[in-house]
């Protein structure tokens, strides 16, 4: 049997395979024994039917077996005497089954690149220097002084404003007339807050407690209830309270209701803290991913398809699962499926990249992990998240899975740690 590559790309190869008729005539003769066997023919014992019959009325079924043989016979052979990894089931085309004469067949398949000798010394990349910047800890401590704001009832001669809650009944009319859903009673309305119908909110700001108004408003033309949308409608609103928004004191009682604190400076100090660690992590993320990039570029490859579409669907899976979580989806966003995939492909493409060359550096360069590296971040794992270390350690033993996504970690981190200690890195304060 003859086998050679035709090179379509450096990630598609063309697998052509030759096969003689002597080979082709003997597998033909194999396949129609074993169907003879096989067949269930009328008026014939099973396995003496002649041989004329099953040629007539079997030949295409030999033929899809014979092609299936001989090509599960010979394409692992190519692939391992060519050092071929394929990344999908390849296309098979035949120029047709024929007794006496030689097969030619063909097997195009998508492979990994080959990746040379990679390029990873002086690496040139900007890393943000961490300043301390106390204003964030005073933008933090607004934050969630604002979180924990209460609404409370305000002054007898109080005009509501915006960012103050009013509650009140009202009922809606088109021309005149009442409209189904159109009514409440005892609803909550923070002004300013959009949640209403545009104009709306606005025309309840001046109010006092106890004050009726007659509202007119127009739905828009996107409205959701379509038979609303664009339609002018009237409200008559009774405002029966009014509440403003009240902002906890900074003391050290506020403090305290935040956790294990005596005081205010305590609780500055810890968010000082968490604000230094998240900046770290950020600038840290931020050098990874230059570094990357310019790995990427200065190691160019050419990348399979296949694996791009599988990195976008992963990344499209888990986009709606995080959207999902916050009770949200994808056509909120105004996105589809489609529209997601061709925005982000460029995305899946780089990480694809990004991936093979960074494990073709590890097999260069011959990183290893070891049974002492595992248990390292096990235990770092267990003081971090408090699990137990003993069964951290049994399910990453019993869990193939989870183990090898382990050690791809830590041969990852293993590769950074490289490719930190080789890069060019210029330390700068944000501008």
């Amino acid at each position: 049997m003859q086998i050679t590559i035709e090179e379509l790309s450096s990630v598609k190869k063309k697998i052509k395979f030759e096969v003689p008729a002597e080979r082709v005539s003997h597998e033909i003769g194999k396949v129609y024994e074993k169907i003879r066997k096989q067949a269930a023919v009328k008026g014939f014992r099973k396995g003496k039917a002649p041989q004329s019959y099953i040629e007539k009325y079997y030949s295409d079924a030999m033929a899809d077996d014979v092609l299936r043989n001989l090509f599960n016979e010979s394409y692992p052979k190519a692939l391992l005497d060519n050092k071929l990894v394929p990344v999908a089931h390849p296309l098979l085309e035949s120029d047709g089954i024929v007794a006496g004469e030689d097969l030619k067949f063909s097997a195009t398949v998508e492979v990994v690149p080959e990746i040379g000798t990679v390029a990873y010394e002086g690496l040139q990349v900007a890393k943000e220097t961490f300043v301390a910047d106390p204003a964030k800890v005073e933008e933090r401590l607004q934050q969630i002084r604002e979180n924990m704001a209460q609404y409370v009832p305000a002054a007898a001669d109080h005009a509501a404003a915006q960012g103050d809650m009013v509650v009140i009944d009202f009922e809606g009319f088109i021309d005149g007339v009442p409209f189904p859903g159109g009514k409440g009673e005892d609803h909550s309305l923070v002004l300013g807050s959009g949640s209403f119908i545009p104009g709306f909110e606005e025309q309840l700001t001046g109010l006092n407690g106890g004050a009726e108004a007659d509202i007119k408003v127009t739905f828009p033309s996107d409205y959701h209830a379509k038979e609303l949308a664009g339609v002018e409608a009237s409200f008559s609103v009774t405002v029966k309270e009014i509440k403003t928004r009240e902002l906890p004191a900074f003391d050290d009682d506020f403090a305290k209701e935040m956790g294990d604190f005596e005081n205010m400076e305590q609780l500055r100090n810890r968010l000082a803290e968490t604000i230094e660690k998240q900046e770290k992590d950020r600038i840290e993320s931020d050098l990874r991913e230059q570094l990357v990039k310019a790995l990427v570029e200065k190691n160019d490859c050419e990348v399979p398809q296949t694996l791009v579409d599988r990195q976008v669907e992963s990344m499209l899976d888990g986009a709606k699962k995080r959207l999902e979580s916050q009770r949200m989806s994808l056509s909120m966003m105004g996105m589809d499926d489609d529209q997601y995939k061709t925005q982000f492909r460029d995305v899946a493409e780089q990480k694809v990249k990004s991936s093979l060359i960074m494990s073709a550096l590890a097999r260069q360069e011959g990183v290893k992990v070891g049974e002492a590296d595992i248990e390292q971040q096990l235990k770092k794992m267990s003081e971090e998240s408090g699990h137990n270390y003993d069964r951290l350690k049994e399910f990453y033993t019993n869990n193939a899975q989870a183990n090898e996504s382990l050690v791809e970690y830590l041969i990852d981190e293993k590769v950074f740690s490289m490719l930190m200690a080789k890069a060019v890195i210029t330390e700068a304060a944000k501008s």
